[in-house]
């Protein structure tokens, strides 16, 4: 008799081990998902904004004026800026991290920050890429080009997202272009690339001092239903390994 219950209760712990095991694989902890929500100025229901943007623009020539900063949401106060020397095509490596209070924008070895002490939400899974191209005689020329992608998140590698503008033909004429995104994964850090090139012969905007006519913004969102909680997948391989005993237990009896 105690032989049998020796090996039914080994059997249980050696199911229950492999419906575990089996959990984890299937959930892979550095899996993340980046989903395409919509594209618009009105945000996807019941997200709340976190209050802060992160804005980059061509700015001016040498320091006269900024090319990023961060900011309010809804203000047009800059906190922190920092200078850029835009070249064509260049590829420029940023990193966005956000711990619940502060957003901190690093470039180019600096870092630029905006702290909030009550800010409407603390948890960050939903952005917007924006970018903007406007076509202006001598500054913009049609085919100028800023483009903004996310391509790491909590310095895991996902599948790039990004925004993309391009000045149309037209003095005057804008394409702006503001794409959402969700997260299932509670975000402390977005990195990727800023890249903004212009036809050979057409004016540096940074040089002519374009300033916000080529642009890009960042902006962090909660969305409530997008991130699972904590103990959900703990919960149903447990649920599951409990079952197993259940049943086993019943066929000894």
């Amino acid at each position: 008799m105690n032989t049998i219950q020796n090996k039914l209760v080994t059997t249980t712990l050696a199911v229950g081990a492999s419906v575990l095991g089996f959990g984890m694989l299937s959930q892979p902890a550095a899996a993340i998902n980046l989903t395409f929500v919509g594209e618009g100025d009105i945000p996807p229901p019941n997200w709340t904004n976190l209050n802060w943007t992160v804005e980059g623009r061509a700015g001016a020539k040498g320091f006269a004026d900024w090319e990023f900063a961060t900011k309010e949401d809804d203000g047009l106060r800059t906190v922190e800026q920092l200078n850029w020397n835009w070249q064509n095509g260049q590829e420029v490596p940023w990193m966005l991290t956000w711990d619940g209070n502060t957003v901190s924008f690093s470039l180019g070895g600096r870092t630029i920050a905006f702290n909030q002490e009550n800010p409407p939400a603390k948890s960050f899974n939903g952005f917007y890429l924006w970018t903007r191209a406007t076509t202006a005689s001598g500054k913009v020329d049609p085919e100028t080009k800023m483009f903004l992608e996310v391509n790491q998140v909590n310095g895991i590698a996902v599948n790039p997202v990004f925004s993309s503008a391009i000045a149309p033909p037209g003095e005057g004429n804008t394409t702006i272009t503001k794409n959402y995104f969700a997260s299932d994964t509670s975000i402390t850090s977005l990195s990727g690339i800023a890249n903004m090139s212009w036809l050979l012969g057409s004016p540096n905007p940074n040089q002519a001092n374009a300033r916000s006519l080529v642009g890009l913004k960042i902006e962090g969102f909660y969305d409530p239903v997008s991130v699972p909680e904590p103990g959900t997948v703990a919960g149903v391989l447990g649920m599951g390994m409990l079952g197993v005993t259940s049943v086993l237990w019943r066929k000894r009896a």
